[in-house]
């Protein structure tokens, strides 16, 4: 094999190499674009059921009940929350993990009805809570709420419904 034809070869290798390596990294990213965050300690995630069926679900102990929450654990389920949603089911609310702790604000952009939102610690304990009004107009027009300290956890429930002041599993 003459010399010329040794490097064609050699760079076509290359090339290959280079694709392969290419497309390995774009669909590492793609994987980890939208990584799953993790529920606290202890609660254990099953599948949901409708309203929110491909989502997952945790049971919540709230005083002397047992609470089913749905779980937006991705960012696309985060940004979406509960818009559209005509009704939780059987869910008492909807829980935002965040991957690290976060100050990240919420808006009811979207949201046709008032819900009340209570962020938590890492450790699950209670930081913070507030009435978010409904807005059904576009988000330029909707007010933001945020949490006084960053939180890893959030949970939005109908207004005046109880929300836990730890979020720990059911006994």
């Amino acid at each position: 094999m003459s010399t010329r034809a040794r490097l064609a070869v050699a760079g076509a290798v290359a090339v290959a190499l280079m694709s392969a390596a290419g497309i390995a990294i774009v669909v590492a990213h793609w994987i980890a674009g939208d990584p799953r965050a993790s529920p606290p300690r202890g609660l254990h995630e099953t599948a949901a059921v409708a309203p929110f069926v491909g989502s997952r679900e945790v049971r919540v102990a709230s005083g002397d009940r047992c609470r089913r929450v749905v779980v937006a654990d991705t960012r696309a389920r985060r940004e979406r929350g509960l818009r559209g949603v005509g009704g939780l089911g059987p869910y008492s609310g909807m829980l935002f993990l965040q991957t690290t702790d976060s100050d990240t604000a919420f808006t009811m952009a979207g949201v046709t009805t008032p819900l009340d939102v209570t962020w938590y610690s890492a450790s699950g304990s209670e930081l913070d809570t507030a009435r978010m009004g409904a807005c059904p107009h576009d988000a330029a027009r909707c007010p933001l709420y945020r949490s006084d300290a960053a939180y890893r956890f959030a949970l939005e429930t109908p207004p005046g419904a109880p929300a836990p002041a730890h979020l720990v599993p059911c006994a």
